[in-house]
């Protein structure tokens, strides 16, 4: 049975705690993905939202009386546990985030062997089972339980072994680097690796207490202090992610924080320079990637928005790097999620080889990004007819591209709304795309 106001999809379990997710549908749901998955080791992990040790409970009493062993690493970035499910051959894992939703909202984002997301079609095989029968271990049988608080550490080294992450070129030019981690579950975690990398951190809102002190999204217009500190000069590079730790957004000195399409094309041309491989982004990315893959002579592919669409693509074509464009990089050789903190080393990986100067060498886009509520089902069938021109693709919500712009419209995955991107060389051109977007949902029927 679905319950109203739950979100189930490929970017996990979510819903406002008490309106939604409750301990009821927690314990289903969970009970649901570890019958699917298997039995085994599962680690488990959370964001600082304060309401994260009851759902980090419910979900550990859950595998426990499924006759799984458990390993809580506490307040952990998603990355890193996805990594760890990786490295230690894991079962799986469950994440207790709801990333950059307000602080009212918690999620379960499911992790199966390997270190990866379930897919769209994995998603519905996972939801047919919470009804149950459920196979509950006998007393004998309920599974173990350990901590480990400082796991994390071993993701810090081993980004730092990548050949990739040039660690002495780093190192050379003393980069004075500030932090801001939404006091989220990076805050220790990211800090650390830049001290590894040689530089200066200034930490801002790096602590696990009184999480969100200002709007979660790492988006420039909720970065104040990080964007006052990059527009001064006190500070060479700016990073900023999200409560999860899986989405990056920088900045650099004497010009303020940069859109978070910046992010995923940036690290692609530090790791196109050391070896060649095609690309994947989602629909809803920048031309940014495109162009950058172009100087490297390697293809783009383009997957579905949502993190696991985006590495199932991945796997399909034997991409070398990828990710989304909301600033979410993801590099297979390391790991096969967003995860700001290869982001972040990539990045200045790239920056102490070819300076800030490298920003320069891509062209000028504008992006624009706007939501409407969802009424009903969204029908793209419906929606088609009315944009016409371009190359069209029906893939994932409705997506036209023309020579140097696109649009692209789609239901999130993780909220009732409708999105609609459009990117041109020109602010004006992209907002006519999104005004014709808007248009076309009207005269569909579907706002």
């Amino acid at each position: 049975m679905k319950v109203k106001n739950l979100l189930f999809s490929v970017s996990g379990l979510r819903g406002i705690v008490g309106d939604g997710l409750n301990p009821l549908n927690t314990v289903r749901y969970t009970a649901a993905f570890a019958s699917w998955n298997g039995k085994g080791l599962y680690l488990l992990g959370s964001d600082t939202r304060p309401h994260g040790d009851l759902f980090i409970d419910l979900v550990k009493a859950t595998l426990r009386g499924l006759g799984n062993d458990v390993v809580d690493l506490g307040i952990v970035p998603t990355p890193t546990l996805l990594y760890l499910v990786r490295k230690w051959e894991a079962q799986g894992g469950i994440v207790v985030t709801a990333s950059h939703n307000p602080i009212e909202w918690n999620a379960l984002k499911f992790v199966k062997k390997g270190g990866i997301f379930p897919s769209a079609r994995e998603k519905e095989e996972i939801e047919k089972g919470i009804d149950g029968p459920f196979e509950w271990a006998r007393w004998d049988e309920v599974g173990g339980f350990l901590e480990d608080f400082t796991a994390w550490t071993e993701h810090v080294d081993d980004i730092l072994t990548s050949p990739c992450v040039d660690v002495d070129s780093i190192k050379s030019k003393n980069f004075k680097v500030a932090v801001d981690a939404v006091n989220g579950a990076a805050h220790e975690a990211l800090p650390a690796l830049l001290e590894e990398l040689g530089t200066g951190v200034v930490r801002l809102n790096c602590s696990p207490e009184s999480p969100f002190p200002h709007k979660p999204e790492p988006r420039p217009e909720n970065l104040v202090e990080l964007d006052a500190l990059l527009r001064a000069g006190s500070v060479d590079v700016g990073f900023a992610v999200d409560p999860d730790g899986d989405r990056l957004l920088l900045g650099i000195t004497g010009r303020g924080l940069l859109s978070e399409e910046y992010t995923v094309p940036l690290a692609v041309y530090s790791v196109l320079m050391r070896k060649k491989g095609d690309v994947v982004v989602n629909y809803s990315s920048s031309l940014l990637t495109d162009r950058v893959a172009s100087k490297f002579g390697v293809k783009v592919h383009r997957a579905r928005v949502g993190e696991a669409n985006v590495v199932e693509k991945m796997k399909e074509v034997g991409a070398l790097i990828g990710g989304e464009g909301n600033g979410g990089v993801i590099f297979p050789e390391m790991n096969s999620a967003r995860d700001s903190l290869v982001g972040a080393a990539l990045i200045l990986s790239l920056f102490s080889k070819r300076g800030f100067e490298v920003i320069d060498e891509l062209p000028q886009y504008h992006l624009v990004k706007k939501s409407f509520p969802l009424r009903g089902e969204f029908q793209v069938q419906r929606l088609a007819p009315y944009l016409e021109g371009g190359q069209m693709s029906l893939e994932d919500g409705l997506y036209v591209r023309y020579e140097n712009s696109w649009a692209h419209i789609r239901p999130s995955n993780t909220e009732p709304i409708i999105r609609v991107f459009a990117e041109a060389e020109s602010a004006e051109e992209a907002e006519g795309l999104v005004k014709k977007a808007e248009d076309a949902l009207k005269r569909a029927g579907l706002l």
